[in-house]
C-alpha cells in the first residue's frame, strides 16, 4: 500500500477499520483469554503479582494510529499492539522470574519492535519489558482456541513504580497532544524517572535484607553455601596469596556493589536461580566468604572478575546444571546473589585437572548433594572436560 498517496492511504485506513469492526468481539475474547491464562500461570507460583490487565486499542486510537502509520500494515492482524496484556510485579528483580514463568506457557518473542515515532525527549522514564505473545502452537489445535490462531498481542512486564510512571506519562502525552513537552520540564521529568528507577532498586535491596533477617536463623543452606564458620582450603597450584584481612574487608565492601549492580553477575546469578526455579537473596556472610576466596586467588579487582566471568560464562552455566542440579533442585529455598562467582571458583578448580585438589577443596559442599567427595570431584572434572571439548561460545 502506497502511504504517500493520500487517497489510497485513506482507503487503506478505512479497510483496516472495517476489519476492526468485524473482528472486535474476536479480539476482545482473545485479550480476555490471554489474561485468564496469565492468571493461571501465576496462581501456581508464590511470586506476588500486583495486577494482570489487558487493553484492546479503541477505534478512535486505532484510526489515529493508522492515519499516522497505516502504511506499515497490510492487515489488521499485523498490528502487534492492537491487544496489550500487562503483568505488573512489585519488585524489579521479579521481572526476569515472571518472564521465565510465562515462557513455559506461552510463545514469547522479544525481537519485534513496535512501530513508533518517539521524539528523543520522550525516551525516558519507562523500562518496560515487551514481547510478542502467543499461545503455544499445540493449544491452537483445541477447538476453543482455533479462532485465535494468527492473532498477535503485545505483553508488557513492569513494576508497580514503572506502571505508575507510565500512567502519569500518558496524562502528559494527552495534555501536550502533538506538541512537545516544554524544554524546561524535560530535565525535571527525566530526574523524576531516574528517582523512580533508584526507588525500584532500593525496594529490592530492602526486601532482600528483610528476607535475610527473617530466614537467618532457620534457613537451610543452599548448594552454594559452606557451613557457618567453615573456611575454604584452596588448592596449592592456583598461585595463592596470603589472606590480608584489610584487603579482604575492602573487597567485601566492593563486592556488595559489584554483585548487586554488575550486569554480568546479575544475569548469570539469575540464570542459576531460574534453573532452580527459586529466588535470589543477598547475604553478607556469603560475600565475606567469597572475598576470602577471591583475595587468595588474586582476583581482587572487579574488572578482572568481570573478565573471568565473561570468559567462562558458558562453562559456568553448563557445569551448574550438571553438577548442582537434579537431586537438590526441588529443595532449594533460595540462591545467593554472587553464586556465579563461587561457581567460577569450581571452574578454576576443574582447570587444574587434579582430582586430589578438587576433592580437597569441595569437601564442605558435598553433603548437600548426597554424593561422596570422590563422586563429586569425578563428576566435576568429567563434565568440565566435556564442556571444554565442545568449545562453547563464551556468549552462549
Amino acid at each position: 500500500m502506497d502511504s504517500k498517496n493520500p487517497l489510497l492511504h485513506a482507503q487503506h485506513v478505512s479497510t483496516l477499520l472495517d476489519q476492526y469492526d468485524e473482528s472486535f468481539e474476536l479480539y476482545r475474547a482473545y485479550s480476555e483469554r490471554l489474561m485468564i491464562n496469565l492468571g493461571e500461570v501465576f496462581n501456581k507460583t508464590s511470586l506476588p503479582i500486583s495486577a494482570i490487565s489487558g487493553d484492546l486499542m479503541s477505534r478512535a486510537i486505532l484510526k489515529k494510529f493508522l492515519t499516522e502509520r497505516g502504511g506499515y500494515y497490510s492487515r489488521l492482524r499485523d498490528i502487534e499492539n492492537l491487544i496489550t496484556v500487562r503483568v505488573v510485579v512489585y519488585f524489579s528483580d521479579d521481572i526476569d522470574l515472571a518472564v521465565s514463568l510465562i515462557h513455559k506457557e506461552f510463545a514469547l518473542d522479544d525481537s519485534f519492535q513496535p512501530v513508533t515515532e518517539m521524539p528523543d525527549q520522550d525516551r525516558f522514564g519507562l523500562n518496560t519489558r515487551r514481547f510478542d505473545i502467543k499461545l503455544l502452537t499445540d493449544q491452537y489445535a483445541r477447538p476453543e482456541y482455533q479462532r485465535f490462531n494468527g492473532l498477535k498481542a503485545e505483553l508488557e512486564i513492569r513494576t508497580v513504580l514503572q506502571h505508575s510512571w507510565s500512567e502519569v506519562k500518558g496524562i502528559f502525552d494527552m495534555l501536550v497532544g502533538r506538541s512537545r513537552i516544554p524544554g524546561q520540564n524535560v530535565n525535571k521529568l527525566a530526574q523524576i524517572s531516574y528517582l523512580l528507577k533508584m526507588a525500584d532498586e532500593e525496594l529490592v535491596r530492602i526486601k532482600d535484607q528483610i528476607l535475610q533477617q527473617n530466614t537467618l536463623t532457620n534457613a537451610q543452606p543452599s548448594p552454594f553455601e559452606p557451613p557457618p564458620g567453615m573456611t575454604l582450603d584452596l588448592p596449592q597450584t592456583l598461585e595463592l596469596k596470603p589472606v590480608d584481612p584489610q584487603k579482604q574487608a575492602d573487597l567485601a565492601t566492593r563486592l556488595e556493589a559489584f554483585i548487586l549492580n554488575d550486569a554480568v553477575v546479575r544475569d548469570m546469578d539469575r540464570s542459576i536461580a531460574d534453573h532452580y526455579e527459586t529466588r535470589l537473596v543477598y547475604r553478607d556472610n556469603f560475600v565475606t566468604t567469597l572475598a576470602e576466596i577471591l583475595v587468595r586467588l588474586g582476583l581482587d579487582r572487579e574488572e578482572r572478575l568481570r573478565e573471568e566471568l565473561t570468559a567462562n560464562k558458558s562453562v559456568i552455566l553448563i557445569l551448574m546444571k550438571n553438577i548442582f542440579g537434579d537431586t537438590s533442585r526441588s529443595g532449594v529455598e533460595f540462591i545467593h546473589k554472587g553464586s556465579s562467582l563461587l561457581v567460577l571458583f569450581y571452574v578454576l578448580l576443574a582447570k587444574t585437572g587434579n582430582i586430589e585438589i578438587i576433592k580437597k577443596n569441595v569437601r564442605a559442599y558435598i553433603s548437600l548433594k548426597g554424593l561422596s567427595v570422590e563422586d563429586f570431584a569425578n563428576d566435576l572434572l568429567t563434565h568440565y572436560k566435556k564442556v571444554i571439548r565442545k568449545a562453547p561460545d563464551p556468549n552462549w
